[in-house]
């Protein structure tokens, strides 16, 4: 198996529109590496809605739960249209504490803008089914309600402008949250 990780801290799906010049790009040259290789299966496995969700601070935020979805259209719409074949698994987001102010606000309406994401995905990938079919997967779904219950110990305890927050997993929330997104991409593959 190979792979590329191109995700970037603190982006938004305004980054990775496939017009916006900024990060899309990056996608591109990463996924058309993996896709001239013989007898591979092209996936991208994405997460994307918590820069988004925020109440000021990363490009465009505050996203609209109508615009998060119009924008994560985009960007699978592109990718179905570029690479034939290709399968796009879509991970709900994780969990954050209601007092996340670090460069950015959150806060609880950032944390319930990001809980009305789930939603979108939900019915943009069934809505999927119909137009590629076999071609987009709900990813996991379970993990933003496990990080919220043990977030003490999946989370980095951080100081900020409101106090001490948790929004980035530690060294074993990446591995949990890794073996989730795993158990979902296996599953919507095999």
């Amino acid at each position: 198996m190979s792979f590329v990780n191109v995700g970037k801290s603190g982006s938004t799906t305004l980054d990775w529109l496939p017009d916006s010049g900024r990060w899309y790009a990056l996608a591109r040259k990463a996924a058309d590496s993996l896709y001239l290789q013989k007898d591979h299966q092209l996936i991208f496995s994405m997460k994307l809605g918590t820069n988004d969700s925020a109440i000021q601070g990363p490009n465009g935020a505050p996203v609209s739960k109508e615009g998060y979805r119009k924008n994560m259209e985009t960007i699978i719409s592109e990718l179905l249209t570029k690479y034939p074949g290709s399968k796009v698994i879509v991970h709900h987001p994780i969990w954050y504490s209601e007092n996340t102010y670090n460069s950015s606000k959150y806060l609880k309406e950032g944390l319930e803008r990001l809980e009305s994401y789930v939603p979108e995905i939900d019915d943009m990938v069934s809505g999927y089914k119909k137009t590629y079919p076999g071609r987009v997967f709900k990813g996991d779904t379970k993990a933003f309600k496990y990080f919220k219950k043990h977030y003490l110990k999946l989370l980095k305890p951080e100081k900020g402008q409101a106090g001490t927050f948790y929004l980035h997993p530690n060294e074993e929330g990446v591995v949990v949250l890794g073996k989730y997104w795993a158990r979902a991409i296996e599953k919507a593959v095999l």
